[in-house]
């Protein structure tokens, strides 16, 4: 099916009324509540920390939220004796490099907090997979909550501009000192999502309007990487148009579109950032010397850190690192080698002997932690979810639905380009709503299919 019916719809369309006692009523479940709890705590306790000035040992709370989440995902399945599949991948993964760890010698406590960190957010998407009220117009809500959360973090942006603070990495919003991460993250997930719009319901200007907000956020926290990034996310939804049959004449007017766009805008980014942050501009970083500069500088900054090691010497210096033998390529150092929490005391085997300490991204950890066999399973689970969204997505007859899952499967294709660009795994605000949704959307695929196979079942023994 080319084009959905929902392209025309807006007769079936449930009342308003109707929609706001729906909200009301599962806005009100213990399950939406300790999402938000969750969602929340993410979002404002950075700030609290960092200008408000509270002690960083509240951000524990994070973790303590995450915990409550998980331990109710596994007391339900207990309860209601429900396994997902999902979580036997969980624990074949926890087997196999939690025994790779204890052969080198870790202790287990650095082996705990690695799975929690792998795992902490992915197991949000089984809670949600699990969770039974969820509301008819869910998709659409968590659209719109989404595109409302970057208009307040770009809002909190202008308020810190306006009191002074500097433009930078720390410019991220409520995400607090360098949050810049988390903030990014959060931007790219809301444009993949505002794609996956576009290609379910042809509405440019939400498009457009969600790519000049996450230019003037990217702007003030000094993301250099946002225009190649939305380039490669634009080409990729072309593509994706395109081999579903789109019209070749309408697709010519989008591009016009966004092509005036960015002859507009691109200008004036690339003068802010030599004029008034003394930075390169960005056609420099398409000479190869600069570019090489660029990704393969070896991390010493002014104060001897290691923040700033390059991207490319990331992920070179983890390969090089897992050359010990045949099974540490295959299979990396374990789980939590390259972990650590300083409230906790807990600092892995690999990460004690590192001379760049934690100033890497999420991609090289992962090479060092689960070798070639670890990195090879993510990519094929990516491939996977991606077929299940696309299909879904030709097949709903929501609008935001399709929205939704055409956006989960634009951001999915590009997790090995987040995780090389930032420690995306981290960036709990992103995490949390993808992780979800990518549980409620797999939630809409298997209920019919399970219903099914209930009533096949329970035929068969009437028999």
């Amino acid at each position: 099916m080319a084009r959905q019916d929902y392209l025309y719809q807006g007769a079936d369309a449930p009342p308003a009324q109707a929609k706001t006692r729906d909200r009301e009523h599962w806005m009100r479940q213990g399950w939406f509540r300790l999402l938000a709890l969750v969602m929340l705590l993410h979002i404002f306790l950075p700030f609290l920390v960092w200008p408000i000035g509270l002690p960083r040992v509240i951000l524990g709370l994070l973790e303590v939220g995450l915990a409550l989440v998980v331990l109710v995902t596994f007391a339900y399945m207990m309860l209601e004796d429900r396994i997902p599949r999902g979580l036997l991948l969980v624990a074949a993964i926890t087997l196999i490099w939690s025994l790779i760890s204890a052969f080198d010698g870790q202790a287990p406590a650095a082996t705990a907090w690695g799975w929690w960190g792998l795992f902490k957010y992915p197991l949000l998407a089984i809670f949600a997979y699990l969770v039974q009220g969820w509301p008819t117009d869910f998709a659409r809500w968590f659209f719109k909550f989404t595109l409302g959360l970057l208009i307040f973090q770009i809002g909190v942006q202008l308020a810190m501009l306006a009191l002074g603070f500097p433009m930078g990495d720390s410019m991220g919003g409520t995400f607090g000192q360098k949050g810049v991460m988390q903030f990014s993250m959060l931007v790219f997930f809301t444009v993949a999502l505002a794609l996956g719009n576009w290609l379910a319901t042809h509405n440019w200007k939400i498009l457009l309007s969600v790519l000049a907000l996450g230019l003037l956020g990217s702007t003030l926290s000094g993301t250099k990487f946002y225009l190649f990034a939305v380039a490669a996310l634009v080409a990729f939804t072309v593509v994706v148009h395109l081999l579903r049959g789109g019209q070749l004449r309408q697709l010519m007017l989008y591009v016009v579109l966004l092509a005036g766009a960015a002859g507009i805008f691109v200008p004036l980014y690339n003068s802010f950032l030599v004029n008034s942050r003394g930075l390169r501009p960005l056609q420099e970083y398409l000479q190869p010397d600069v570019m090489e500069s660029y990704l393969f500088n070896d991390g010493v900054s002014a104060d001897n850190s290691s923040y700033n090691i390059g991207r490319g010497l990331a992920i070179t210096y983890a390969w090089q690192q897992i050359q010990r033998d045949w099974t540490t390529r295959l299979f990396g150092y374990g789980l939590g080698t390259r972990s650590q929490s300083t409230i906790l005391g807990v600092r892995g085997n690999v990460l004690q002997e590192d001379i760049y300490g934690v100033g890497t991204t999420s991609l090289s950890t992962w090479i060092q932690e689960h070798g070639i066999v670890g990195v090879g399973l993510f990519l094929a689970f990516c491939l996977w979810t991606m077929a299940k969204l696309f299909r879904f997505a030709r097949a709903t007859s929501d609008p935001y639905q399709a929205t939704l899952a055409y956006g989960l499967f634009i951001f999915t294709m590009f997790w090995p380009v987040w995780l090389w660009y930032h420690k995306a795994w981290l960036a709990g605000a992103m995490m949390i709503l993808y992780w979800v949704s990518l549980g409620y959307t797999f939630h809409l695929i298997y209920t019919p299919e399970r219903r099914q196979a209930i009533r096949r079942r329970l035929a068969n023994q009437r028999r």
